[in-house]
């Protein structure tokens, strides 16, 4: 129907199917950080310790003014 050209393109343009584990330089986990990457995650973790402290020290607040009235 189309002439062969799909054989053609197929012949020309084989599928390659390469496994990921062929590939050197493809790591899954990271060994090492940048100084930028762990400054990004250390302020990240000091943002959240700050969130939480601020949630508990809302609820505490809250009881206290409840038991004054």
């Amino acid at each position: 129907m189309d002439n062969g050209a799909y054989q053609k393109y197929k012949q020309e343009n084989p599928d390659v199917y390469t496994p990921l584990s062929t590939y050197d330089y493809l790591d899954e986990f990271v060994h090492t950080l940048t100084n930028a990457e762990l400054v990004v995650c250390a302020v990240a973790i000091v943002l959240a310790l700050i969130a939480i402290y601020k949630i508990f020290a809302k609820r505490k607040d809250k009881h206290l003014d409840d038991d004054e009235k």
